[in-house]
């Protein structure tokens, strides 16, 4: 029978609760700020129940800003809520990396906090800060275990919430200590952002709820189902919670000459999306220093030596004691990639019949940076015979080789890898997976480089081993190789020329069309210098015909108006009585008397 379709408060809460319960506080802030966007709600009610909060910053911050001023903000903020001083540990902007170190830092400062209440952000989160520090929040409640909860908060993207929290008599202060922040909120309007966050929680809840803050709280057991809580999808680098009852074990086979790159290596295996992992190390070297025994959320076991081993017979003791059905090496100086492991499971899982498979691998110098190179070569069995096609990380095989007989040769302490791989190609071929997902470290230290190549004695023993049991059709399949080696070469020479020629070509008419388009570009200058000139002669043309425009609106104005005048006085009373008077005067001015009394004005003058 299908399952109901589940109700709208089996997806969402739709009451609100006052608080999160808790004897004591620690909220994990990826940068200065996400303490009060992402829990400021939350933190004030913890602060008026009397609960202790303690908030540690992971990063400066400096990536969006300066690191003093973004600390100092965070402490304003600090004072305002009433929790006292945040705790920064300075870690680089993002940079934040999941490490054993960090896990073991954290899981030190929880307990001196005595917090049974962790704050972090949640797995949807965009960025990667956020994100990593999830996946050191749920290591370390994990390894801590109950009572110990994580309260996923959101801050840049929403969560699916088991709990929502009524900060409606909180937003004023959630406010002040947002505007604390004022070298962020410069950048992007938060405030505006955060309150439309919190007002859209309230969407479900009493209409009495003005705001709320979202989050999905667990227990440390129950974390290892995250992805049933929709809060990641499963494979994702947050899916690291153990599924034993559905997944084969892999187990990750570590010999340790007690390097300090063994951490780093450690690392990437805790960072591995696939969640049913153990590590066996095998301390090849005396007096190896104590392990933990969690790498993330993956079993550690550290297997201790009388006497030094060499590598072929440390390989051999870690098979002995791996309790995976597949299983994969790692050198204490190299790396993997996150999925690293998923993918080869993937591709093992889906061909029975295969036994082993390998992926590409990028060569790094010492510290790390990677040269450009990478070993990626299809499966080749004759190519084999001539020489090894990969690191020994990249090839995960099924623990049932071991019981077909395969085994590290412990005559050979070089190349003992290749002589394992050739093994395991009499028994079937090796799967070729395409794509890079591990590290290898080129460094003088390994000492596996010295007399490398063809001509060198380790090589000159496996052909040796080999040689012998190599067929007539192996051999001629080989001499073909050879033998076509200088004709191959004319016609790589042959093709590099004439693709030579096609660049010399290509680059003399890139040439001419850059040439053409500086000559447009010089026209197109001109053209518009040219339309410039003219639009500047134009506006002031129009300028000048706004002020004669301007002239003859004001003359017809005092047109209108004399004309206006006039007409009103040729029709006023007055010009009416006057008129006889201006008869006369007309009649005097051109009369005899007229001029006789002109003469006289002229002679008193």
């Amino acid at each position: 029978m299908p399952s109901p379709c589940p109700l709208e408060s089996d997806l969402i809460p739709y009451t609100a609760s006052p608080g999160l319960p808790a004897q004591a506080v620690l909220v994990l802030a990826p940068h200065p700020d996400d303490e009060v966007f992402g829990c400021a709600g939350a933190i004030v009610g913890h602060v008026r129940a009397g609960v202790a909060v303690t908030v540690v910053v992971l990063t400066d911050g400096a990536g969006f800003g300066e690191a003093g001023l973004r600390c100092a903000e965070s402490g304003a903020a600090a004072r305002l809520l009433g929790y006292g001083e945040p705790e920064f540990w300075l870690l680089p902007d993002r940079g934040l990396r999941y490490s054993e170190e960090l896990v073991l830092r954290l899981v030190e400062r929880i307990s001196k906090a005595g917090a049974d209440l962790v704050y972090a952000p949640s797995p949807w989160e965009l960025h990667p800060d956020h994100r990593q520090t999830c996946l050191l929040a749920l290591a370390a409640v994990r390894r801590i275990g109950s009572p110990v909860r994580l309260a996923f908060y959101e801050v840049g993207a929403p969560l699916r919430p088991n709990v929502l929290v009524d900060i409606t008599d909180c937003v004023n202060a959630k406010d002040a200590a947002m505007r604390c922040f004022a070298s962020q909120l410069a950048q992007q309007d938060y405030l505006r952002q955060i309150h439309a966050l919190n007002q859209y929680r309230s969407y479900t809840l009493a209409g009495t709820v003005l705001a709320a803050e979202a989050f999905c709280v667990l227990g440390a057991q129950e974390l290892g189902q995250i992805a049933s809580w929709g809060l990641v999808s499963p494979g994702t680098l947050f899916d690291t919670a153990l599924r034993p009852g559905s997944l084969a074990l892999v187990s990750i086979l570590i010999r340790s000459m007690n390097r300090d790159h063994l951490a780093e290596a450690l690392d990437s295996v805790a960072l591995q999306t696939y969640p049913h992992i153990e590590v066996v190390v095998v301390a090849a070297c005396l007096a190896h220093r104590p392990l933990p025994t969690l790498c993330g959320s993956f079993a550690v076991r550290l297997l201790q030596t009388d006497a030094p081993l060499p590598r072929s017979k440390a390989a051999n003791l870690a098979m002995a004691h791996a309790k995976g059905q597949y299983l994969l090496f790692l050198d204490d100086d190299d790396w993997l990639m996150p999925g690293h492991i998923a993918r080869l499971v993937d591709v093992l899982s889906h061909q029975p019949h295969a036994l082993a498979a390998y992926t590409g691998i990028s060569l790094v110098d010492a510290v790390g940076r990677p040269l450009g190179q990478s070993f990626e070569l299809p499966f080749d069995a004759i190519r084999q015979l001539a020489g090894n096609l990969t690191p020994i990380h990249a090839v995960l095989f099924n623990a049932k080789v071991l019981e077909l007989g395969c085994h590290f040769d412990e005559a050979l302490d070089r190349y003992e890898d290749w002589d394992f791989w050739l093994q395991l190609a009499r028994l079937a071929p090796m799967v070729h997976l395409p794509g890079v997902s591990g590290a290898y470290r080129i460094h003088g230290s390994s000492g596996v480089h010295e007399d490398a190549g063809p001509a060198g004695s380790a090589t000159g023993l496996i052909y040796r081993k080999w040689g012998e049991d190599w067929t007539p059709q192996q051999i001629g399949q080989m001499m073909q190789r050879v033998w076509s080696h200088p004709e191959l070469e004319a016609r790589l020479a042959d093709t590099t020329a004439h693709f030579s020629a096609r660049l010399v070509e290509q680059a003399q008419h890139l040439a001419e069309t850059t040439e053409r388009l500086r000559s447009a570009d010089s026209a197109l200058e001109n053209h518009r210098a040219v339309i410039a000139h003219q639009a500047q002669t134009s506006l002031q043309q129009q300028q000048q015909i706004g002020l004669l425009s301007q002239k003859i609106d004001e003359m017809a104005r005092h047109l209108a108006q004399q004309q206006q005048d006039h007409a009103a006085l040729l029709g006023s009373r007055s010009w009416r009585v006057t008129r006889p008077l201006r008869w006369l005067t007309g009649i005097t001015r051109n009369s005899p008397v007229g001029g006789i009394i002109r003469q006289a004005r002229a002679w008193l003058k």
